[in-house]
């Protein structure tokens, strides 16, 4: 599994959590780094990109000699890099890609202009699945990739839903909030738990269906993981079932 991502020095969310949770679930991670950021519990400080040239490298690097069963995409950085990304998609047909668009209004101080979101959007439609939370689903609702997964987690109530949507068939996985600050990586967790599965045989809803369960027992096993103050991480070493 490739995780298309970027570096959090926590190691709550971006390429260092997806490939933790490859681990988990006995699958091979490899990752295409998109940038650096500087971030702690409490405040994001700052993101640094890789350069387009080292950008296309890794991609060369890694789908040119490897074999990827899935691959789950992040936070991309840079105009350019999705633009990049676009052009290697519409050359190599992606198996099992997994997008989780971070693309609500601001990341740390960044705002996101109208090209960028259309980039974005362009991007997801070669995915098999998106997994926006509540904003990204408004803000990506016409584009077609074959599944979308909308994230509850956000939602204000004490029942958490995720929906999954395959064309006109829509399924629902369903748990109850557990108040908590340790939700760090939730998205990124969820998407490289879906990707793991994908990458492991399984079909997309038994992915779902696995990975939310994953999920929502990282969340529940990290009520006790003392390790910050504020918004701090998952426990990704709980039960993959």
């Amino acid at each position: 599994m490739v995780s298309i991502g970027a570096f959090d020095p926590t190691g709550g969310a971006g390429v260092l959590a997806d490939i933790r949770v490859a681990g988990r679930f006995g699958v091979y991670g490899m990752s295409v780094l998109t940038a650096a950021t500087s971030q702690n519990p409490r405040s994001f400080n700052g993101v640094e990109a890789v350069s387009d040239e080292m950008f296309r490298k890794q991609i060369s690097d890694v789908f040119d000699h490897y074999r990827v069963d899935a691959m789950k995409c992040g936070m991309i950085a840079t105009k350019s890099q999705l633009k990049i990304l676009i052009d290697f998609f519409d050359k190599n047909t992606p198996k099992n890609l997994v997008i989780d668009p971070i693309i609500s209004a601001t990341l740390g101080n960044r705002k996101f202009d109208d090209e960028t979101i259309d980039l974005y959007r362009t991007l997801c439609g070669y995915a098999l699945l998106v997994t926006p939370n509540v904003k990204e689903a408004e803000i990506i609702k016409d584009i077609t990739p074959s599944a979308i997964l909308s994230k509850g987690g956000d939602a204000d109530s004490n029942i958490c839903v995720d929906i999954l949507k395959i064309g006109d068939e829509e399924v629902r996985f369903t748990s109850e909030r557990i108040h908590t600050t340790n939700t760090h990586g939730t998205g990124c967790t969820m998407s490289s738990a879906i990707a793991s599965c994908l990458a492991n045989g399984h079909d997309l809803k038994t992915s779902v269906k696995i990975a939310h369960g994953y999920v929502n027992r990282a969340i529940a096993g990290a009520v006790g993981l003392d390790i910050t103050e504020g918004y701090g991480p998952l426990n990704h070493f709980v039960e993959t079932k």
